[in-house]
């Protein structure tokens, strides 16, 4: 995803980059940044030429693959590396092993956890963000689309944006989604979330709703995927994967954690009629508790 131009370049945030743009950079661009990903402390101190020869690529392929990564160019990214590399968090990243205790297991999995969340906060764009929250402030519906994996991160939305009196509305079924995206009404929010970003079934629901004119939000790990092409704003997230817990459950985590700060950050925009829809929710939660 490139930024270099939007904000200022941020110190951390590199392994997570790379993770996000894997699938979109050509051959000679993957090589170069799966170095970076492999040896890190040696990409540091090679220069554009030794870089280069080291690889089996061109100069001028570097560049670009520093640039399609969000830095303006080698230099950047190296100091982005060695910054990231000095933090704590850099370095807890571990394997799950089959004979690990279950302690090991439970503090590699929160460590995973917090990493996560702590690349997704390296990687976000503050102004995508601003963006996706003056939407839904404004929506005069909102649609949420998952599946697999991604549908009880949907079902988790709209539960917080229905608390604070919003028009929201979750359809399980994959055919009915795209039936219900199809017949939005004008001012519609149609927000997708898919980790790999490829799901047929969450496409076809945000071509239909696209289709239907409303404004298009994506929630996935993953930049330029077949479903960003229906986006007007694709927010990007980051994970890693071990053993015996994939990617797609980490990044889970994360997508979670971005919806929280979408719903806190509406709720402070809408804050008079926010507080007011929330009262009413607590008071309905009342009359079910012993």
């Amino acid at each position: 995803m490139s930024q270099s131009q939007e904000r200022p370049l941020i110190s951390e945030g590199v392994q997570a980059r790379l993770r996000a743009a894997s699938q979109t950079l050509t051959e000679a661009e993957g090589r170069v940044a799966q170095f970076f990903e492999q040896h890190p402390e040696e990409a540091i101190h090679l220069s554009v030429q030794a870089l280069a020869q080291r690889i089996q690529v061109s100069e001028a392929t570097i560049v670009r693959c520093c640039r399609s990564l969000g830095y303006q160019g080698l230099r950047d990214l190296k100091l982005a590396l060695a910054a990231e590399s000095m933090t704590p968090l850099h370095q807890i990243h571990e394997d799950i092993l089959p004979d690990d205790s279950v302690g090991v297991v439970a503090r590699k999995v929160l460590q995973s956890d917090i990493q996560a969340i702590a690349d997704t906060l390296a990687v976000l764009d503050e102004q995508l963000l601003e963006r996706a929250v003056e939407a839904l402030a404004g929506a005069t519906r909102i649609e949420f689309y998952g599946i697999g994996p991604s549908l009880p991160v949907a079902l988790d939305a709209y539960y917080r944006f229905l608390r604070i009196g919003l028009t929201v509305t979750v359809t399980h079924d994959a055919v009915m989604q795209a039936v219900s995206a199809a017949n939005l009404p004008p001012g519609s929010v149609a927000f997708a979330i898919s980790h790999s970003g490829r799901t047929r079934e969450t496409l076809n629901a945000l071509r239909s709703a696209r289709a239907a004119g409303a404004f298009c939000i994506l929630l996935s790990s993953h930049v330029h995927t077949p479903l960003s092409e229906y986006a007007d704003i694709a927010l990007i997230t980051a994970s890693r994967e071990t053993a015996f817990r994939t990617e797609a459950l980490t990044s889970r985590i994360a997508h979670l954690s971005v919806i929280d700060a979408l719903y806190v950050a509406v709720a402070s925009r809408r804050s008079e009629s926010s507080l007011i829809a929330l009262e009413r929710f607590s008071e309905a939660i009342d009359e079910h508790l012993l």
